[in-house]
């Protein structure tokens, strides 16, 4: 026991423990960094889910705008319809505040919400869409719902304080936090955007994306590099070769290639 004290003595030195109290106060300083980084990043991220929300808001209430439009006499029950098959005139204003949201989510946001963001762009754009058998224009609301919901998880509240996207449409719609019939359509449209979902995912696999990707980064790659190195080691020398071999032909196709041009 003695013998270990003495080695370990030894290292105890003014010198080590000004190094290792140095090592441990830049250790504290990258983390406090890091956490005060990592702080900043999640109040940025909330001001744009904030004007994300707002957006989102906008769209419905322009939405309601061109309803209302459509049939001033007719009486919609938003509760088992949802938004319906109606064409929103976008302004200049809202699409440059679409594109300036997406590219604020493409710097602050999460994968999956992106993801969600660029889905809920194409769901009345694309038109494999509206040609999948689970397609349904009244699920569109429930898009965004998957949206409002994400935007709750991501800014710090626990999977115990999840909500239905019934719920989280509450706010925009009446009468559809707590409606047994608003559930089931909350329900079967869930079910229908990941059937629509995978059968994108299926008809993109049809063009065969990954072999594309290794073709394109590998083999391409490697073929059009021997490409250019058989022009350069071989052809051009070559061809000057034939010229000194044969300066008169060369003379003479020189001259028919001004001529033709």
């Amino acid at each position: 026991m003695n013998e270990v004290w003495q080695t370990v003595s030894t290292y105890i030195t003014t010198e080590n423990i000004a190094l290792f109290s140095i090592i441990i106060t830049v250790i504290i300083f990258v983390f406090s960094r890091r956490s005060e980084l990592r702080y900043k990043k999640h109040d940025d991220k909330k001001v744009q889910y904030i004007k994300l929300i707002t957006l989102l808001e906008q769209v419905m209430t322009e939405h309601n705008k061109a309803e209302k439009m459509q049939s001033k006499n007719l009486q919609k029950n938003r509760t088992t319809k949802g938004l319906s098959n109606v064409d929103i005139e976008l302004t200049d204003e809202m699409r440059k505040r679409f594109f300036d949201m997406g590219a604020s989510l493409l710097l602050y946001g999460s994968k999956k919400l992106y993801r969600q963001y660029l889905f809920f762009r194409e769901f009345s754009a694309n038109p494999l869409v509206k040609q999948c058998r689970y397609y349904n224009e009244a699920i569109g609301i429930y898009v965004m719902a998957n949206i409002l919901t994400t935007i709750r998880k991501e800014v710090g509240l626990s999977i115990f304080d999840s909500i239905q996207a019934n719920e989280a449409l509450g706010f925009f719609v009446n009468d559809l936090a707590h409606n047994p019939i608003a559930n089931r359509n909350a329900a079967d449209a869930k079910f229908r955007i990941r059937m629509i979902k995978f059968e994108l995912a299926l008809i993109h696999q049809l063009k065969f994306p990954f072999l594309s990707r290794v073709y394109l980064s590998l083999l391409k790659p490697i073929l059009e590099g021997l490409a250019i190195c058989f022009k350069y080691f071989f052809m051009l020398p070559l061809g000057l070769l034939l010229r000194r071999m044969f300066p008169k032909f060369a003379a003479k196709v020189d001259n028919d290639s001004n001529e033709q041009s």
